[in-house]
């Protein structure tokens, strides 16, 4: 039962959406206040008793002011009420000091409010005028005891008093270092129970984004049917988390052999929901629509992503993808590209051909315009290169800068006479070296094909 009651008092004004520390604080404040309120009542009985009433009104008087700021935690006005006892207790003590003298050494008790704003108060300045007030109050106080007399006389119980408020002050001190302290424990408790509940959370959600992965990574170009229909080549593809919303996507179809190398709006698991659709929507319209002209399979594709994504044809639906997609037939040396907001790349003999994109993505953007269609003849040694923005925009170096396209040019360039395996191992390296501790600000993918 005391310990219900107990309870009771503590946890005045306390309510479930209250952050930890805030409740720390309140059940400090209430025990305090509580136990100061004993206090007031104790010294109210022995001033009634000793004919003392200035003496008794005032401590009945601070007792009543404690009540109300229980009062008002209950109205969770927590503080105005750490402010009203804050002052409150400055006041009383001072005045309290004055009526008694130095004998019961009441001024002890001014301990007590530094240590309470510290616990209470966040704020370093209100703490600061706390503590400088109860200096001067103490100064002030020992200043009167030099110069004036009591209000009472001095009286052999006031020693014996005087040890009681030693007494009263320490335990006070106590109890506020007990309650911290014990509450700190509470709170050490309840943090390692919610991390270990985030840790199971994050298990579960990492272990379904990992099997997403897999259902994702096995929607994409295998590399058994690159291998057969490219004659070299390679692709970096660095997911900036588990999954990516950049895919690469690959087709063969009669005489043709179809790669998209795609960038999808966002990353992670929104943008892996997208590639997912990308995927179903390229399989569709060149299995079973049998188109194989990139321009037209854009044209297509956007179309489907609009009647899925935005129906309505609402002008804030801005998903979509930036995307290249080459059709070849190494048998003529001919390839046919269409480019989505991204170029592409073409080396020969040690110079650079860049295919420049339709200036709008694959969604609801832009006029809606029918994509372009470029035709380019093969030679023998001609390196093709299609990429997303991952790599060019990843922030790395000594500034802290993006590497930029420009560079990445630069890269291709000076180990073009790599392996493609190579060229991969050295593009991975690059853009790791320049990452350095730095995030992955997006996905990475970069198609390498030497015909």
């Amino acid at each position: 039962m005391l310990q219900d009651f107990w309870k009771k008092i503590t946890d005045r004004g306390i309510t479930p959406d209250l952050d930890f520390n805030i409740r720390n604080k309140i059940r400090i404040f209430n025990s305090s206040i509580f136990v100061i309120g004993s206090i007031y009542l104790f010294y109210t009985a022995i001033g009634l008793l000793r004919g003392h009433h200035l003496a008794a009104f005032l401590t009945f008087l601070s007792w009543a002011i404690s009540a109300f700021c229980l009062m008002l935690m209950s109205k969770r006005k927590y503080e105005f009420a750490y402010h009203i006892t804050a002052s409150l207790g400055i006041i009383f003590l001072f005045t309290f000091s004055l009526l008694y003298g130095d004998a019961n050494l009441t001024y002890i008790f001014f301990l007590f409010i530094p240590v309470a704003a510290i616990v209470l108060f966040d704020n370093f300045t209100v703490c600061f005028i706390y503590f400088i007030a109860t200096v001067i109050s103490i100064i002030a106080v020992k200043l009167f005891f030099l110069n004036f007399h009591p209000y009472y006389p001095d009286e052999e119980l006031n020693k014996f008093l005087g040890f009681l408020n030693i007494f009263f002050t320490t335990s006070l001190l106590y109890l506020a270092v007990r309650m911290f302290k014990y509450e700190n424990l509470v709170y050490s408790k309840e943090i390692n129970h919610q991390r270990k509940l985030l840790e199971e959370k994050n298990k579960d959600i990492t272990d379904s984004i990992n099997y997403a992965k897999r259902i994702q990574t096995a929607l994409m170009a295998s590399d058994s049917l690159l291998t057969k229909n490219l004659p070299e080549y390679f692709i970096l593809y660095k997911p900036k988390d588990i999954v990516s919303g950049d895919f690469y996507w690959a087709e063969k179809l009669q005489d043709k052999f179809l790669i998209a190398t795609c960038d999808c709006t966002g990353h992670g698991v929104p943008g892996a929901f997208m590639s997912l659709l990308g995927v179903s929507f390229l399989n569709e319209i060149t299995k079973e629509r049998n188109i194989t002209r990139p321009d037209l399979i854009f044209n297509h594709l956007r179309d489907d992503i609009i009647k899925a994504l935005n129906p309505e044809g609402k002008e804030e639906g801005k998903d979509g993808m930036d995307a290249v997609l080459c059709s070849f037939d190494f048998a003529k040396m001919e390839m046919e590209a269409s480019c989505a907001n991204n170029p592409m790349w073409i080396l020969r003999n040690n110079e650079w051909i860049e295919i420049n994109p339709d200036k709008f993505p694959i969604g609801m953007q832009g006029d809606l315009k029918p994509f372009s269609l470029q035709k380019f003849q093969l030679q023998k040694g001609d390196l093709i290169y299609t990429f997303t923005d991952g790599y060019a925009d990843q922030f790395g170096g000594e500034k802290g800068k993006k590497f930029k396209y420009k560079n990445l040019q630069q890269v291709l360039f000076d180990h073009s006479s790599e392996s493609m395996g190579g060229q991969k191992k050295i593009l991975n390296d690059t853009i790791e070296k320049w990452k350095g501790d730095l995030e992955q600000v997006d996905d990475i993918l970069v198609v390498g094909i030497r015909v």
